[in-house]
């Protein structure tokens, strides 16, 4: 099968490099197709006229988001409206990611795919705008919303898992946020699960996929140093006493109600620091 992975060079993208390397794939980033100039990225789409496409691009700085609304708006919104369009033109499967975010976060028994969204920040406000295009521009779809990614470091990006690593080896003591919660998602567990869900011809539509368990990031963060076996000053701090500009919702938990369950978080993430 002929498919292109959007976004390659990020920490999910290679991993769907990877997964579907026995199959056709063109891997494109931002060199090979600028998502967000509508003819480009019609044309480039439709003259290679892949089976499934794969969208894991995106403008993910939740706090300057605040000060590039437009560019934030672009990416993660219209670019995906563009995309949608031109897979619907040659009835190519599209996969496109989302977040926890397009939620306002005060539910704490979480957010099933048919809640209703209300995001609280730019960054938010620029996802629901790309679910939205593509609900309106794509008939076979597959809008995943997914929660705290990490993995192997792409495109000089770490995640948090990484970036606690590298504080800790500066031996200073470490803040780390206990009331804000969500599912910290190792992207092989995802990118397996997005596999999985086009395999087994699941209806189009929207999905939740993350790894199991509800966590906060001095959770997260605890976890890694103890797994690691590392001993760190690691403080609990509530969210005010970190200077953001943008709000987060107290709650990115996002319930799986439609398909199977990944594993806990906590086994997946054993996994990720010990290979």
């Amino acid at each position: 099968m002929k498919i292109l992975i959007l976004g390659a060079k990020g920490s999910l993208g290679q991993t769907f490099v990877d997964l579907y390397s026995d199959h056709e794939v063109s891997a494109w980033d931002r060199q090979e197709l600028d998502i967000t100039d509508e003819n480009l990225a019609h044309d480039h789409i439709t003259e290679l006229a892949p089976k499934l496409i794969i969208n894991c691009a995106g403008y993910n700085n939740v706090d300057q988001a605040e000060d590039e609304r437009e560019a934030a708006d672009s990416i993660n919104g219209y670019a995906v409206g563009f995309i949608a369009r031109a897979a619907d033109e040659i009835g190519a499967i599209l996969v496109s990611y989302s977040t926890g975010q397009v939620f306002d976060g005060g539910n704490a028994s979480g957010y099933n795919e048919d809640d209703e969204t209300r995001p609280v920040n730019a960054y938010g406000k620029s996802k629901l705008l790309g679910e939205m295009e593509l609900q309106e521009k794509a008939e076979k779809y597959y809008l995943i919303r997914t929660c705290w990614l990490y993995g192997q470091p792409a495109a000089g990006k770490k995640s948090f898992t990484d970036i606690m690593l590298d504080l800790a080896a500066g031996h200073q003591p470490i803040n780390a946020v206990t009331d804000e919660f969500g599912k910290p998602t190792f992207v092989v567990d995802l990118a397996q699960a997005t596999r999985a869900l086009i395999e087994e011809r699941k209806p189009f539509g929207i999905y939740h996929l993350t790894n199991s368990g509800v966590a906060s990031r001095y959770d997260w963060a605890k976890e890694i140093f103890a797994i690691k076996k590392m001993k760190v000053n690691l403080q609990a701090m509530d969210a005010s006493f970190f200077e953001r500009k943008a709000k987060r919702p107290k709650y990115e938990v996002l319930n799986n109600t439609k398909f199977i369950e990944l594993r806990p978080w906590t086994e997946a993430l054993k996994e990720y620091l010990n290979t």
